[in-house]
């Protein structure tokens, strides 16, 4: 159409200027395009509408009109288009105003009912008309298939740049881009030292979560690439940096292009969005491995990722070692439907069971099978320890290599840090060397660095200083005797209160795949099969647990003992018989008399009394040694060679020891004549041992008393001359 079609009506609206660059680059730099778009402003006028009644929306300059999520100008257009307050949109092409036909024909649609007029460079359209309509279409069609081929243009050109390595994009710290275009380590030690020690602390801990505390714990800082793109900024890390630096296939050596790529979904109020999404490693566009100097290995890298991925709880991995007792978590498998069996920690006496329930909360199917977890992880326990004994002393000595290790590699990092605060002291100092003292403005700054640099240093040597202590202090003697105990007594180690339950977890995972556990309805036992990593499998089984059981219940052969004891001895009495014996109550502690109170409540075993039932002439081994005036560590000597009757109802309980005249006559020190011999004599005499001589005591085939020399007592054995004057000399 031509102008003399415009109506008086459309040239009573407003006349409105769409003015729009792609990007803030072109705004800044291609400042003559903005400059056509403006002039269109004579244009408007040359058309008939007066200065007032022209509109310029500029407010979507930097913005692409590949969509309109972010174009705020050009949905007020619409909209007042749509109000019918427009009479005639200008701009210097129709690709200014959208470069996606949806757009595009939706602003068409609109201008057509209201009547609004659209002119460009070329001339006047009326979307009424079928011929403006079908030329605009095309325009619109056009626009949208150039920017497709621009697009393809451009990141087609940088995908042939990065498979062969050239792309530059931003590395991370520890790297950087050289003269010749390849990627080089960062020159500078802290660096490198500080992105080694990330990847040696999860090593060791294997969880990034763990990772992460380790470092916070030992106020360790780690470099981060400043915000404009140059330089480092050390920081105290975050859980997502050290997630970052340990999946991130630069540091095993590798270049890479392509690891998150753009994916176009449909946002929550129904239009299209973009977004950035992780894709597998088999989507990247490039990977080229052994591109530059790594700080891992390519192999490394990929057990790094493994090991995150098998953290993850789910049909992926068993997830994270976490803090429950239970050593199985995650690894036992359903022998009947092979899902992961989750774990239910009981409350208070109620006990840890595993539950096969994916198909209750997906079908509503029944549980599939459930069992106690006490004696299945007993028995593998049992197994693992037996298994790992024979490595006892070689895993305390890799234990001492990684601990002198991880303590080199803390105090090189403190070394460094002191290091670095000198060289900004010498930096500050040159710098303030350098002013004129005339010029106070540049001085007193220079004055205040100096001083900040100086500060710093002193608080980061009294850091280092305490930190270094810590790190030489040499292992104590007891220290280095638990050391050697644990490397030849490894289930010690493995039950020790300082071994928490994630390193022991961390250990079976790297021993075993899974444990697959079958429960058989008509039988009353357990069976299991452990696989390991390198392909053997061992199967095992244990008795079902009892229905209402759980894991505090006494052994019966301390309840036979208890009701034993009850016959004679009280309840206080029974507990320090039990003491003595090294026994404890189911939940580990020390007997009490409350504790065998309960115990004897609950198995109906009546009260013993209160003073022991001692027969004729029969007493305790304290009384007993009172009587006969000797200690009572010799009375129990008597006892056990038999020249006194005793019994103990069980090792730790008092004894009863019979003591008749006869035996006070014996054994009870007296006055006799010079023809009684001592053992010694007796026994050379005799020409026996003296042991013989304590049997014939015994027997009764010879006589002998107790004597008292000075403050000690002795043996004196009568033998008479008959026995020895008949014999033979050797010579």
């Amino acid at each position: 159409m031509n102008r003399d079609q415009i109506t008086v009506e459309q040239r009573s609206r407003l006349a409105v200027i769409y003015i729009r660059q792609s990007s803030s680059y072109q705004v800044n730099h291609n400042v003559e395009s903005g400059l056509r778009q403006r002039s269109f402003l004579d244009r408007a006028i040359e058309l008939g509408w007066n200065r007032d009644r022209i509109l310029l929306v500029d407010e979507d300059m930097g913005e692409s009109a590949s969509r309109t999520g972010k174009r705020s100008g050009f949905e007020e257009l619409v909209a007042m288009t749509a109000l019918g307050e427009i009479g005639i949109i200008l701009a210097i092409e129709v690709s200014r105003l959208a470069r996606a036909n949806r757009d595009w024909y939706h602003l068409l649609d609109i201008c057509s009912i209201t009547g609004t007029l659209i002119g460009d460079e070329e001339g006047l359209y009326n979307p009424k008309e079928y011929n403006d309509r079908l030329l605009l279409g095309l325009k619109g069609t056009m626009s949208e298939a150039e920017l497709h081929i621009i697009k393809q243009r451009l990141v087609e050109a940088m995908r042939q740049k990065a498979k062969r390595g050239e792309l530059r994009r931003r590395l991370p710290a520890g790297y950087f881009w050289d003269e010749a275009g390849r990627i080089q380590k960062d020159p500078d030690e802290q660096v490198c030292s500080a992105i080694d020690l990330v990847f040696n602390r999860f090593a060791v801990l294997g969880t990034i979560n763990q990772t992460h505390l380790s470092l916070c714990e030992g106020d360790v800082r780690i470099p981060v690439r400043a915000a404009h793109g140059k330089g480092v900024e050390w920081k105290q890390p975050s859980s997502g940096q050290i997630q970052r630096m340990l999946t991130n296939p630069i540091y095993a050596g590798a270049y890479v292009y392509g690891r998150r790529q753009t994916e176009e979904t449909i946002g929550s109020d129904l239009k299209p969005k973009k977004r950035l999404k992780h894709i597998p490693r088999e989507g990247w566009h490039v990977l080229i491995k052994d591109n530059h100097d790594g700080y891992i290995s390519w192999d490394q890298f990929e057990k790094i990722q493994e090991r995150i991925r098998s953290n993850r709880r789910g049909i992926e991995g068993p997830g994270a070692p976490r803090e429950g007792n239970s050593l199985l978590q995650g690894l036992i498998v359903c022998g009947r439907c092979g899902r992961r069996m989750s774990i239910a920690y009981g409350k208070g006496s109620r006990p840890t069971r595993y539950r096969c329930a994916k198909a209750r909360e997906q079908i509503g199917a029944p549980v599939c099978q459930a069992f106690g977890a006490r004696k299945v992880e007993q028995s593998f326990e049992k197994i693992l320890l037996e298994c790992l004994s024979p490595l006892g002393v070689e895993a305390m000595i890799e234990a001492a290599r990684a601990y002198a290790e991880e303590n080199e590699a803390q105090r090189r990092q403190w070394e460094q840090k002191v290091e670095r605060a000198h060289y900004e002291v010498d930096l500050a100092r040159r710098q303030y060397d350098a002013v004129d003292p005339a010029n106070r403005l540049v001085a007193r700054e220079l004055e205040s660095r100096f001083e900040v640099a100086l500060k710093a240093l002193k608080s980061t040597e009294s850091e280092a200083e305490k930190a270094l202590k810590v790190l030489e202090r040499p292992l104590k003697a007891d220290e280095e005797h638990l050391l050697r105990t644990y490397a030849y007594n490894l289930a010690g180690l493995w039950r020790a209160p300082t071994t928490r339950p994630q390193d022991r977890k961390g250990i079976v995972r790297c021993l075993i795949e899974a444990v697959v556990v079958t429960v058989l309805p008509d039988e009353s036992i357990v069976k299991a099969e452990v696989y390991w990593k390198g392909g053997e499998t061992t199967a095992f089984e244990v008795p079902k647990g009892r229905t209402g059981g759980h894991s505090y219940v006494s052994d019966p052969e301390l309840i036979e003992l208890i009701r034993l004891l009850a016959r004679e001895f009280s309840d206080q009495q029974i507990a320090r018989i039990l003491y003595r014996k090294g026994l404890r109550t189911p939940k580990g502690l020390s007997f009490a008399a409350h504790n065998v109170a309960g115990l004897r409540n609950n198995y109906n075993i009546a009260k013993g009394p209160r003073v022991s039932v001692r027969g004729k002439d029969v007493y305790s081994a304290e009384q007993a040694a009172e009587l006969l005036g000797v200690n009572r560590s010799t009375v129990i000597r008597w006892v056990e060679v038999g020249l006194l009757k005793g019994t103990q109802l069980t090792y730790g309980a008092p004894w009863h020891i019979q003591v008749t005249a006869e035996d006070l006559n014996k054994l009870k020190p007296s006055e006799v004549g010079d023809d009684w011999l001592t053992l010694k004599r007796a026994a050379f005499v005799l020409g026996v041992s003296q042991q013989t001589i304590l049997q014939k005591l015994k027997s009764g085939q010879l006589k002998g008393v107790r004597t008292r020399t000075g403050q000690r007592s002795a043996w004196r054995i009568h033998v008479p001359s008959d026995s020895y004057s008949n014999q033979q000399t050797l010579f």
